[in-house]
């Protein structure tokens, strides 16, 4: 029986059939997907590089140094730097009060390069999280492949209409770990005993998945020394961690604000009351074994709003001063603030509430889910306050031992107001128990010598553990080229068959 080839193949012979097997191959060989943390399954062809639109200072600027670059960026939305920062996104070379949070020069110039979907908003710094004019998101639909939405499954409403209109939303959730009875593909809540808090690991992992599927070029000796770096930062935080156990050191997570009383007409302070696995930034240094002081349980699991007067019960109600400032209702040696409400900290709040951590200037800012999530932003902020808690003192009386528990468990990580400790209840440091992804060092390729070089150093008894390798370009490229190679030969072979068969 003769053979009967296709017309689409008669015409082809010898270079032609060459050519056309890599086509058809590659473009299999590259077809990728992403499922993102509402389920949703996305497809891309990641030799391709993506445009994609993203919130800028948590979104595109982690995306920045995973390694992508203006080609990729289309559009913006939102701060470039933390909330309550006082960085200038017109005048970056300036600095800010948070540089270890926020964006540098090169990381603003970035930014700058697309298309400011948010002029209203931003440069507020009380917050901006969502586009203007959805109208002109769908108008640069041609020039968009992905919005990416990388945040807590607010402002959901703009990402719907995205959506509805055809747009391509991927959504990494920055509060919980992916489980299809936790989070709706319209972003709500399901329910909260299926949802688990996500450290800033978890979520920097999610971003370069993200990347790598996106098409960035991602340099993996460049990423590893990123992931180096911040290894060694959380090698250093934990051993800092110890040593405030030892001192007995307390520290809290909180926002403090002041309200001018109707009832007495004085004005006075307040912080707020709320458990640290809530925030990634606070679950990142539990994990790695800060002693956070845990919250009180509130309906709804709402926050709590600590006054003056509760706050320090030794005082008389409407003259709190620091004479009457040694029994507290938190025992904190010292203080994380967030990052908005940490610059009305001054004086004048020192006089309404004299804490004594504050008075002795123990307390620093965290950014509230807020700045890019990335390993470079773990070394910065790892290091930042491994140097500030470092020298702190023990300053209240507490006597409060700490309770055994795995910062790492889903029971403790739970977010339907099961999870984390009772009030002023803090986790012992474990070493067992530290987060070891952490401290999971990555091989990083030897810098070339450029002098004589000198006698390798013999390997440790005990080497890091490497993370998971990701699949080089180059063996990509060995792979498809095999594959081509076969594909091409059996092509032609069969296009001989058929010629010699009509």
């Amino acid at each position: 029986m003769a053979c009967r080839c296709s017309p689409l193949l008669l015409p082809l012979r010898g270079w032609s059939a060459l050519l056309l097997a890599p086509m058809l191959i590659v473009q299999f060989a590259n077809a990728a997907i992403f499922v993102d943390d509402r389920g949703v399954q996305h497809t891309w062809d990641e030799s391709t590089k993506a445009r994609v639109a993203v919130r800028a200072g948590i979104g595109a600027v982690s995306l920045y140094h995973m390694g992508m670059r203006e080609e990729q960026l289309a559009a913006t939305w939102g701060l470039w730097g933390v909330r309550g920062s006082d960085f200038d996104p017109e005048n970056p070379s300036q600095g800010s009060i948070y540089p270890e949070a926020d964006p540098s020069p090169e990381e603003a110039a970035f930014l700058a390069s697309a298309v400011n979907l948010s002029p209203s908003c931003w440069k507020n710094p009380r917050g901006c999280f969502q586009w203007d004019d959805t109208a002109e998101v769908l108008g640069m639909r041609d020039e968009i492949d992905f919005i990416v939405n990388i945040d807590n499954g607010s402002a959901e409403d703009s990402y719907n209409a995205a959506e509805e209109a055809g747009m391509n939303v991927i959504f990494i959730d920055t509060f919980y770990d992916y489980n299809e009875n936790c989070r709706a593909s319209n972003y709500s809540i399901i329910d909260t005993s299926f949802c688990y808090g996500r450290s800033m690991l978890d979520i920097a992992q999610r971003i370069e998945e993200l990347a790598v599927f996106l098409g960035v070029e991602v340099d993996q000796n460049s990423l590893n020394q990123q992931k180096q770096a911040a290894c060694d930062a959380a090698q250093a935080f934990t051993e800092t961690m110890k040593e405030l156990h030892d001192k007995g050191i307390r520290v809290k997570v909180s926002i403090v604000d002041t309200e001018l009383r109707d009832d007495t007409g004085v004005t006075t302070a307040y912080v707020a009351d709320f458990d640290p696995i809530e925030l990634w930034v606070p679950r990142t240094l539990e994990e790695l074994g800060m002693p956070l002081l845990h919250a009180a349980s509130y309906e709804n699991n709402e926050y709590g709003y600590i006054y003056s007067d509760e706050y320090f019960p030794d005082c008389t109600p409407g003259f709190v001063n620091d004479t009457c400032n040694g029994n507290t209702y938190f025992p904190v040696d010292f203080w994380l603030i967030d990052s908005r409400s940490f610059i009305l900290i001054d004086d004048n709040f020192k006089l309404i509430f004299p804490d004594r951590a504050m008075l002795a200037g123990q307390y620093w800012s965290y950014p509230r889910n807020d700045g890019s999530i990335s390993y470079v932003m773990i070394e910065s902020l790892l290091n930042e306050y491994r140097t500030r808690l470092g020298s702190a003192v023990k300053l209240q009386d507490s006597t409060g031992t700490c309770t055994p528990a795995d910062p790492k468990a889903t029971a403790h990580l739970v977010a339907d107001g099961t999870g984390g400790l009772g009030l002023n209840e803090f986790i012992c440091y474990d070493e067992a128990a530290i987060q070891q992804e952490y401290l999971q060092c990555p091989t990083v390729a030897p810098v070339p010598p450029v002098s004589t070089p000198t006698s390798p150093t013999p390997p440790t008894a005990n080497p890091p553990v490497p993370t998971s390798p990701t699949t080089s370009a180059s063996s990509d490229a060995i792979l498809v080229s095999t594959i081509t190679s076969i594909a091409a030969a059996a092509v032609t072979a069969f296009l001989m068959f058929c010629s010699t068969s009509e």
